[in-house]
C-alpha cells in the first residue's frame, strides 16, 4: 500500500470567524491530584477535557459550564451526536477498563465492562474504536504491537476479534488518544525514542501514514460547523505552575497532508 506522509505545523489557526479562537483553561476547573488533560472531545456547542478524576465541560470561550468527578483512570474521550464515550482504565484494580457513556450535560447513561484496562477512544460509523494497551504487559515498556478493540456504539457489545495493531515504531502505554475525520483514524502514542507519535489508518486498520506531532494529551478533530466545513484539529497543551496547579492552553494545528 502507498504510504501518506500527514505534516502537523505547530502553527495557530484562526477560527475567529466562527467564533472560535485559541484560548485558555484555568487551574479552578481542574482537580490538583488529577494530572494531566488525558483526552479533549469537541461538540459545535462545548469542550469537554478529561483527567484521570474529572471531566470539565467549558464554552468555545473557556467558560466553565460543568464538572463531574469520575472513576480514577478515565483517559480519552470522544463526541458524537449528543453522547460523550470515555475510556477507562480503573486504578486501582488494573486489570479492567469501563467504557462509559454520557449525555451533553455529564449525566451517565450507561457503561460497560472490559477485561483490560483501555485508554484512546473514537466513534466511528457506529463503531466504537478503543486502545486496549500493550499486547505484551506491562505497558510502560518499549513494544510495538497495541491491542485495539471494536465495539458497537450503541449495545457497547465486542464486534469484532481484537486487533494487533503495530505501525512499524516502538511505544510505550498503548494507545493515548484517538480521533477520526469521518474517513480515516489518527491514533497518537507515546513513541519511543525517535518514534512517530501518531499513526493514521483507516477503519481496517490499514496504515495510511505517520507524524511526529506530539498530540497525545489531548487531541480531536474540530466540529466542521466551526470551520467552514474544513479539515481543522484541536490539541491541548498542560502546564504546571507551582501552588497554583494545572492550566489548559487549547491550540489549532494546521494539518496539511503530503500524498
Amino acid at each position: 500500500m502507498r504510504k501518506i506522509t500527514v505534516f502537523f505545523v505547530a502553527g495557530i489557526l484562526a477560527l475567529a470567524a466562527f467564533g472560535v479562537d485559541e484560548f485558555s483553561v484555568g487551574p479552578e476547573a481542574f482537580d490538583p491530584k488529577g494530572g494531566h488533560i488525558q483526552g479533549i472531545a469537541a461538540s459545535h456547542d462545548a469542550l469537554y477535557l478529561t483527567q484521570q478524576t474529572r471531566i470539565v465541560k467549558v464554552d468555545w470561550n473557556g467558560n466553565v459550564l460543568k464538572t463531574l468527578t469520575v472513576q480514577n483512570h478515565t483517559g480519552d474521550i470522544t463526541y458524537h451526536d449528543g453522547k460523550l464515550y470515555t475510556a477507562v482504565a480503573v486504578f486501582p484494580a488494573k486489570k479492567e477498563g469501563w467504557i462509559q457513556v454520557f449525555d451533553e450535560n455529564l449525566n451517565l447513561l450507561k457503561q460497560t465492562t472490559v477485561d483490560r484496562t483501555i485508554d484512546g477512544i473514537v466513534y466511528l460509523d457506529g463503531v466504537l474504536y478503543v486502545g486496549m494497551g500493550a499486547k505484551e504487559q506491562p505497558s510502560n515498556k518499549p513494544h510495538r504491537v497495541n491491542i485495539l478493540g471494536r465495539f458497537d456504539a450503541e449495545t457497547l457489545k465486542e464486534i469484532s476479534p481484537r486487533a494487533d495493531f503495530d505501525y512499524g515504531y516502538q511505544t510505550k502505554f498503548g494507545f493515548q488518544n484517538l480521533t477520526t475525520d469521518g474517513e480515516v483514524i489518527y491514533g497518537s502514542f507515546y513513541g519511543f525514542e525517535n518514534a512517530p507519535n501518531i499513526a493514521v489508518f483507516d477503519k481496517d486498520l490499514n496504515i495510511i501514514g505517520t507524524n511526529p506531532y506530539r498530540a497525545y494529551q489531548g487531541f480531536d478533530v474540530m466540529p466542521k460547523s466551526l470551520t467552514g466545513g474544513k479539515l481543522e484539529f484541536i490539541r491541548s497543551r498542560n502546564k504546571f505552575t507551582k501552588g497554583e496547579g494545572l492550566t489548559c492552553h487549547l491550540e489549532f494545528p494546521e494539518i496539511t497532508v503530503n500524498k
